[in-house]
């Protein structure tokens, strides 16, 4: 029951159900030894770092996805954990758990074995968890994780502020692939909140029928990720193609602006596909005028060669979300598990 979750009386309710006598032994017993074996299990996965080494051609900087995870939504969960995996090979590397829970009588005076190993504001477990696996990746694994890579700059400001690795080594910040497409969709929603009762050049709103939709927005995020996965082996060549999204949108039977877009048999343009089949494409989904030059700051920003350099190693979080995911599954989410 504990594997999926839940505890003793979960388990006498479901005897009942099924009209079985409900277990007859008690359930700390069995905690002890599922814990011991799933220790052994976690730290025989978590050697997966050398298979990152060896992926990383032998040499011991490596490069991670931090994320961080709680027991309840928000940040007044008691309990909660930050996860390390690979970039490399999105394997798990290492873990730490904290908890703000006490049950000790006497609170001035803990027992030995107390569980409680933070204090403060719950958003902050994540900073203080990856400074911890940053600090013992030397002594534990004999690594540097000199690549970092995660969503949350206040976690990685603390790395660079306590100098982890000495003078000499710095950490780079890495970007996730999946939030930075999600930026563009969250950029144009802004903007369209930013823009609403005010009327463009031609005279109607920024958004409304044929202009910037919802369906459109989701559709540019869309194409602003290919635009960065299909191109991860030059920023050049990521920042043509989110042009190319942009002018696409810009062009008209009168104006085609498709020069940024691929030629190639396997193009995602229509009009350069017709091109090569010697077909006319008559321009169905364009934006007006005024509608994409209202969009050109966001694409402008997120098309920065410093933002796209940090999106070369094509790597996600997606590991650690996962995991996060399982661990989530098997936690006893409505009461704090002391033992």
């Amino acid at each position: 029951m504990r594997c999926i979750g839940k505890g003793a009386e979960s388990a006498r309710m479901f005897c009942g159900i099924i009209n079985l006598p409900p277990p007859p032994t008690k359930f700390s017993k069995y905690n002890h030894i599922l814990l011991q074996a799933t220790r052994e299990t976690c730290e025989h996965s978590m050697a997966a770092v050398r298979e990152a080494v060896d992926e990383n051609d032998g040499k011991r900087d490596l490069a991670v996805a931090v994320d961080g995870s709680w027991q309840k939504r928000g940040f007044s969960s008691k309990n909660g954990l930050v996860t390390v995996t690979s970039v490399d090979t999105g394997k798990v590397i290492d873990v730490e758990v904290f908890s703000k829970h006490c049950i000790c009588q006497n609170k001035t005076k803990h027992l030995q074995n107390c569980k409680r190993n933070f204090e403060g504001y719950s958003g902050k477990m994540e900073v203080a968890g990856a400074l911890s696996i940053f600090q013992r990746s030397q002594s534990l694994y004999n690594v540097r994780y000199t690549k970092y890579l995660d969503g949350d700059s206040k976690a990685f400001t603390s790395i660079v502020e306590n100098k982890v690795y000495g003078d000499h080594c710095s950490v780079e910040k890495l970007e996730c692939i999946g939030h930075v497409m999600k930026r563009m969709g969250t950029r144009l929603r802004r903007l369209k909140t930013k823009m609403r009762g005010q009327k463009l050049s031609d005279g109607k709103p920024l958004c409304g029928r044929n202009r910037l939709t919802e369906a459109e927005i989701d559709r540019l995020q869309a194409y602003y990720g290919l635009a960065i996965r299909r191109n991860l082996s030059s920023v050049k060549d990521m920042q043509q193609a989110i042009w190319a999204i942009f002018l696409h949108k810009l062009s008209t039977d009168e104006k085609p602006q498709h020069g940024f877009c691929p030629s190639d048999t396997d193009t995602w343009c229509k009009f350069k596909k017709a091109e090569l089949l010697g077909e006319t494409y008559h321009h169905k989904n364009s934006l007006p005028v005024d509608v994409v030059e209202a969009m050109r700051p966001v694409f402008r920003d997120l098309a920065n060669p410093e933002l796209l350099k940090k999106c070369l190693h094509g790597g996600t979080q997606n590991p650690n979300e996962s995991v996060n995911n399982v661990i989530c599954g098997l936690v006893y989410r409505r009461k704090h598990l002391y033992n």
